[in-house]
């Protein structure tokens, strides 16, 4: 045989469906190791033909963005070799579930005879009447969108199985009528094992062609369920205006990504983009189906082009079928029990990895200045606001006490509960943790935020004069420093392990000794700053929002983790973490960085799906020891939203707190978060813990001002009113 005519009684079919469906194999094993962009990275500004420009951007026009990104600037290319994987995880899971059960129906079905066979003939009839789309909609909002794969198992394989059972059935019947049946019968075989031994045996052979048809039409109905906004990971939906809610995203999958490609018609490059793999592997999985059905059916020239498939199968049932069917009698008890051990164990670490972020190991802690219970406005120098304890049950006001011309800020409580606090109207007051008055003293100007404590229990308030004066724990004055004669304080002062005492002056940084001696001052920012700086976790840098300053000399150091163009409108961040590493906060995307000796290492961002989902980027950010990385979102304008991601940037808890101008008091040891904004002549306060929608308990306090600062102790929780007074609410009745 010449090669033309090799060539034409190939089976095409079986050759290109093997290259394509390998192709989709090896994208999904190897694809996320070979993406040259974080999928989740965002960019909303990228150099373009010269000129800065917005996304989308299209295919071959942005250099490392070969096909394009999406709408909010991602990476297509890196998010489809990311999402080829769980794709098909979720197909052929899927698949494989239609096809079981369809066998064990279809044999059942086909094994059936008169008026019981007809009956369940119908059945199957009416199921493949009914649209697969229909019911796998149906099914999956049944489940919930959010139980994510199991859903959609459910969904798609309710009726999804009737094209199989069909098929079998019809099958079962041509072989149950053939002479080795009948003579299996006679020699006394019962219904049983005629079925499963000599029938299944049969059948076996279309199992591979019907698996390959299953999971292409199981990939076709996940790319319309994608379109119409369903998929694995999305069932979060969020209010962003009145009568608008948006779907959540998490990492990528084919159906998720298709669910956003498309942003206006006249411009479908990003789902074309997609859409073409989606067809590439119905088409390829069609093809090997096909081209497997030629394999074992008669071909051209009166051969049999099964003999390959039936070599197999021999081999099969001789070393495999014929003892593992002598082995399962013998052991079929056991084989049960084993079997749920495992799905059993399966299902427990398919829950723990859904939900590891409860069960992490507490990592390091960072320690506060003198292990006092609240030290500065965010807590620690570090401004992580977290506590290694939660406020569980709905407290209770216990007293409460006006600060003369209300409070300039947060409050700072000492190892022994006594509590500390500036008023406007010049004046520095301390509190026993019963409400009393210990003493107070006057200051020489205005305050300015929140006072701060260093290891030995002196006192630090900035004023808005520029200056910085320091007290010691008895309320007595020990010195005063000019930090700036043309700037004033516009930030409280936070304090160093060592001492070192640091503040913000507009837009400049200041430090000085623990003596009162101003060693440095330096300009870092070029916008308006009313928040403290920051310590890294090894306290060598001071954070100023993106600017990260030597804290020996005040030097700017050089860190760039992201290109420039890349944090326009994002107003980046340095911050630490609870679990002592130190992070970068770019628009709604956070990442973990760190400098070694080969350089700058930084880790892939996590981030969620944020752009249609708030107006801003967040205005408080945080990683607690659990491996929770949160964001808060709130304004003057806006509701607040408490933005929990877990390792794998899936969206552990979103929470709407609907006052405006909130602000976070503290965050707790369960990730739990404490808010407390203003709401007409009250101050609301609540604890939202992650995954949870309604708040676990919720107060209020008669004050028309907002709250301006807070703390967080044993059993209290202290709220401060930028007009009114301090209030502690308790759980006991009884202070720390």
């Amino acid at each position: 045989m010449n090669l033309l005519q090799k060539l034409r009684h190939q089976n095409w079919a079986l050759t290109i469906g093997v290259l394509l469906v390998g192709f989709m194999i090896l994208i999904a094993w190897i694809g996320p190791a070979l993406a040259p962009q974080d999928p989740m990275k965002e960019n909303f500004a990228l150099s373009m033909d010269g000129a800065i420009r917005t996304p989308p951007y299209p295919a071959f026009r942005v250099p490392g963005y070969p096909l394009g990104t999406d709408r909010w600037g991602r990476d297509l290319w890196s998010r489809i070799l990311w999402g080829v994987r769980p794709t098909m995880i979720m197909v052929t899971a899927v698949a494989g579930f239609r096809l079981v059960v369809g066998i064990i129906l279809g044999l059942l079905i086909g094994w059936a005879e008169g008026r019981r066979a007809r009956r369940l003939d119908s059945i199957i009839s009416s199921l493949l009447s009914i649209p697969v789309l229909i019911v796998a909609l149906l099914g999956i909002y049944s489940i919930g969108v959010d139980k994510g794969l199991w859903a959609f198992i459910f969904g798609l394989g309710f009726t999804g199985w009737a094209e199989t059972a069909r098929m079998v059935s019809e099958q079962t019947r041509l072989v149950k009528r053939q002479t080795f049946v009948e003579a299996a019968r006679a020699l006394g075989a019962g219904e049983r094992l005629i079925l499963f031994n000599h029938i299944l045996r049969q059948i076996m052979s279309l199992v591979w062609v019907l698996l390959a048809f299953e999971i292409s039409s199981t990939l076709l109905v996940a790319a319309e369920l994608g379109f119409l906004d369903i998929y694995i990971g999305g069932g979060v939906w969020i209010e962003v205006f009145d009568f608008q809610v948006v779907n959540v995203e998490g990492l990528p999958e084919l159906g998720q990504m298709l669910s956003s490609a498309l942003v206006k018609i006249s411009d479908p490059s990003a789902m074309l983009v997609i859409g073409s793999f989606i067809f590439m592997g119905v088409l390829g999985f069609n093809l090997l189906g096909e081209g497997l059905r030629i394999e074992m059916t008669q071909k051209e020239f009166g051969r049999r082009a099964g003999l390959l498939p039936q070599q197999i199968n021999e081999w099969l049932d001789a070393h495999v079928y014929i003892p593992l069917r002598h082995w399962l009698e013998r052991n079929g008890r056991k084989v049960v029990v084993v079997a749920f051990l495992i799905i059993l164990l399966t299902g427990g670490l398919i829950y723990y990895q859904r939900n590891q972020y409860r069960f992490t190991e507490i990592e390091t802690v960072l320690q506060t200045p003198g292990n006092h219970l609240w030290a500065t406005e965010l807590h620690d120098s570090y401004g992580t606001s977290y506590v290694p304890f939660s406020l569980e049950t709905q407290p209770e006001l216990i007293w409460q006490a006006q600060i003369p011309g209300g409070a300039s800020g947060g409050l700072v409580v000492y190892t022994d509960g006594t509590v500390v606090i500036a008023g406007k109207e010049n004046i520095l007051m301390a509190f026993s943790p019963q409400g009393d008055v210990l003493w107070q003293t006057p200051l020489d100007a205005t305050p300015i935020g929140t006072p701060a404590l260093d290891a030995q229990g002196r006192v630090y308030v900035s004023d808005i004069e520029g200056h910085v004066t320091a007290f010691d724990s008895h309320g007595n004055k020990l010195w005063n420093v000019e930090a700036s004669a043309t700037r004033q304080a516009t930030s409280g002062p936070i304090v160093s392990s060592s001492g070192m005492i640091y503040l913000t002056l507009i837009d400049a940084v200041a430090a000085i000794s623990p003596d009162g001696v101003l060693i440095w001052r330096k300009t870092a920012a070029d916008v308006y700053v009313d928040s403290p700086p920051r310590l890294s976790a090894d306290e060598s840098l001071v954070y100023l929002k993106d600017v990260a300053l030597d804290a020996a000399t005040g030097q700017i150091q050089e860190i760039h983790i992201l290109p420039e163009a890349q944090t326009l409108f994002t107003e980046p961040a340095f911050f630490t973490g609870a679990d002592g590493r130190d992070y970068y906060r770019n628009g709604h995307a956070v990442m973990h960085w760190q400098k070694n000796e080969s350089g700058l290492q930084i880790d892939p961002a996590l981030t969620w799906e944020a752009a249609s989902f708030v107006l801003f980027n967040p205005l408080y950010q945080g990683r607690l020891p659990n491996k929770l990385t949160w964001l808060y979102y709130t304004s003057e304008y806006s509701d607040g939203r408490m933005v929990w991601l877990d390792e794998q940037s899936r969206l552990v808890g979103n929470f709407e707190f609907p006052p405006t101008n909130s602000r976070i008091m503290a965050m707790g040891e369960k990730g739990e978060a404490y808010l407390c904004a203003p709401t007409g002549r009250r101050i609301q306060c609540v604890m939202a813990l992650p995954g949870v929608d309604e708040p676990v308990w919720d107060v209020s306090i008669d004050d028309g001002s907002r709250s301006i600062g807070g703390a967080l102790v044993p059993g209290t929780l202290y709220v401060s009113a930028a007009d009114g007074g301090l209030y502690a609410l308790s759980t006991t009745g009884a202070q720390p």
